[in-house]
């Protein structure tokens, strides 16, 4: 009589374990089916056990059903091989030893649309032993993109504080941050560069008699030629002033810079453009002061260098104007 009551009993229990168990698994399957992520199971052979309607449906456009059973190497009219080969490679990390892992990777969707995907997998493992993976994929399109806006706009705010509005070039405040750079660098590494100062001709005369919209123009114009003059990532040009503009660069020879500036000076020359009356040309110049800094002395202040520069740009044009005037400097 006992006999059968524990049997009746062990009966009763296991009804209500496998219910138990019936349960579970639906509600982890549903529960699996309604978070919006793409998820899936795969099993140490890298068969696919389970996955949600997130990733049939939106990742590879198949049912479940066509997807479960089957490895990546299966499914190779939605799943790329070269793609089918990078994930098995990162499978196999997770099955031969326990460990999560996190990357990024862009995925082109079953709607045609490529989307950047952050992967969540994880070895999973019963009673010590790995029997498989786990995956979760977090779509962050609209956050990468956000970042990217972001990083834009921060560029172009950058960008702003430290160009010249009217010209596009360079401002004062960039060109005291640079110069201050370059001559760190020149005591450190004891190497000379080039300081130019260039100051357009008559220009007040020039905007007294064309008016302030036509000498605007001027120094776009004129900002343009010295900028398609210098495009190293090594040469700065600046707007420091109304029409008085900086050049750092560096050459292996001084001479060449000579010849950089006199053909600068010319290009400017034969833009044609009418000069004042008052003017000694019949078109606008430019004066130049150019300066080879070299064996500076620790702790020289750059303001020095430009007063020096400055002082070669003022006999330019003390001596005719359209000319540039050259000499080393040394602290």
């Amino acid at each position: 009589m006992d006999e059968i009551v524990n049997y009746e009993t062990l009966a009763i229990k296991t009804a209500i374990l496998e219910k138990e168990v019936k349960f579970n698994d639906s509600f982890l399957k549903k529960l699996f089916d309604i978070i919006p992520s793409p998820m899936f199971y795969k099993d140490k052979n890298g068969v696919y056990q389970h996955c949600n309607d997130a990733f049939s449906k939106l990742i590879l456009g198949i049912s479940k059903e066509e997807i479960i059973g089957k490895t990546l190497y299966d499914l190779t009219h939605v799943i790329p091989k070269e793609n089918a080969d990078i994930y098995y490679e990162k499978d196999r990390e997770l099955f031969l030893v326990q460990k999560d892992q996190f990357y990024e990777g862009k995925v082109k969707c079953a709607d045609g649309k490529t989307r950047e995907y952050q992967f969540y997998k994880s070895s999973f493992v019963l009673d010590g032993e790995i029997i498989g993976l786990v995956g979760l994929m977090l779509d962050v399109s609209d956050y990468k993109k956000a970042l990217r806006e972001l990083d834009e706009k921060n560029r172009l705010l950058s960008e702003i504080s430290i160009t010249d509005s009217l010209t596009g070039l360079y401002n004062r405040r960039y060109f005291q941050d640079i110069l201050e750079e370059k001559v760190n660098s020149s005591i450190r590494y004891n190497h000379s560069f080039c300081f130019a100062i260039i100051d357009i001709d008559f220009f007040k005369d020039y905007n007294d008699s064309f008016g302030h919209y036509k000498g605007d123009l001027v120094l776009e114009q004129l900002g343009k030629v010295f900028k398609e003059s210098f495009l190293r990532t090594t040469d700065y040009v600046f707007r420091i002033g109304g029409e008085e503009f900086a050049i750092l660069f560096d050459v292996i020879d001084f001479n060449d810079a000579i010849l950089i500036m006199e053909n600068l000076r010319k290009k400017v020359e034969d833009l044609k453009i009418k000069a004042s009356s008052s003017s000694s040309y019949e078109y606008l110049t430019i004066s130049v002061g150019l300066g080879n800094i070299k064996e500076l002395k620790k702790d020289v202040n750059p303001s020095i260098l430009y007063h020096e520069v400055d002082k070669l740009l003022y006999k330019s044009k003390n001596e005719n104007r359209n000319k540039v005037t050259v000499a080393d400097i040394i602290f």
